[in-house]
């Protein structure tokens, strides 16, 4: 972070413009305002809509789609909280509280002193807020680690596989990760199809037959509805 001037800067996007592959020099938190946008980072595509905290590595290579029109502050960061500015998990209340202080000062047209206390203030929140996803149980961890989330396997093979009555595991499952068993099934599912779609050739149909999908027209519905472009075109965006 530069000593005599703020490192935060706005970036405005059209809708359905693209930003290719990229790196940044150091690491760096981008605040929506406004608008979404669908990201490939690490090979690993996510949707990032107003209200979040993206956090990237210095260095870290990625890819967007702006799915609507989007507005975003954008805060470089020093490497000294490279490991911080690479979680993704919950993060403590004074993060949003900076987060907020920036986006004030920036939109008020704070002086250069104010914008840059801001951005320490910000950068200091990330160093000692990011907060590990806790601990899973053993058994837990095992299941998802060996399960095939990404096959047609019924949710209570897991269970099964966890040795655990299949309520007890919704529920264990759901508290521990933050998110159903099914609605981890469709992440999976999402994920696999893009790493098929991006390094591959194989066919629609064959790609949502390998993860799972019913079949082709279920495959481009719940793809769209996760990452807000159809396979086609997710493929057109972010191949090499």
């Amino acid at each position: 972070m530069s000593a005599d001037r703020p490192a935060v800067f706005e970036s405005v996007h059209r809708k359905a413009s693209t930003l290719r592959y990229h790196r940044h020099g150091t690491p760096f938190a981008t605040i929506v305002l406004e608008g979404s946008y669908t990201e490939v980072g690490d090979g690993r595509p996510g949707v990032h809509r107003a209200g979040s905290i993206v956090l990237h590595r210095a260095a870290e290579e990625h890819a967007d789609y702006f799915t609507s029109a989007a507005r975003c502050l954008n805060v470089e960061l020093d490497d000294a909280i490279e490991h911080a500015a690479s979680q993704t998990g919950a993060f403590a209340a004074p993060l949003r509280r900076a987060v907020d202080d920036v986006v004030r000062a920036f939109n008020a047209g704070a002086p250069s002193a104010a914008m840059e206390r801001a951005a320490r203030k910000l950068h200091a929140a990330l160093a000692r807020g990011a907060i590990e996803p806790p601990a899973l149980p053993a058994w837990l961890a095992a299941t998802i680690e060996r399960f095939g989330w990404a096959s047609d396997q019924p949710i209570g093979a897991a269970a099964k596989l966890a040795g655990v009555h299949p309520t007890h595991f919704s529920r264990e499952f759901h508290r521990r990760v933050g998110m159903t068993p099914n609605a981890f099934r469709q992440r999976a599912r999402v994920r696999r199809a893009s790493d098929l779609l991006l390094a591959t050739s194989a066919g629609l149909s064959a790609v949502a037959q390998e993860c799972g999908f019913n079949d082709q027209s279920h495959f481009t519905r719940a793809f769209g509805a996760a990452l807000g472009l159809s396979p086609a075109a997710y493929r057109r965006t972010f191949s090499r």
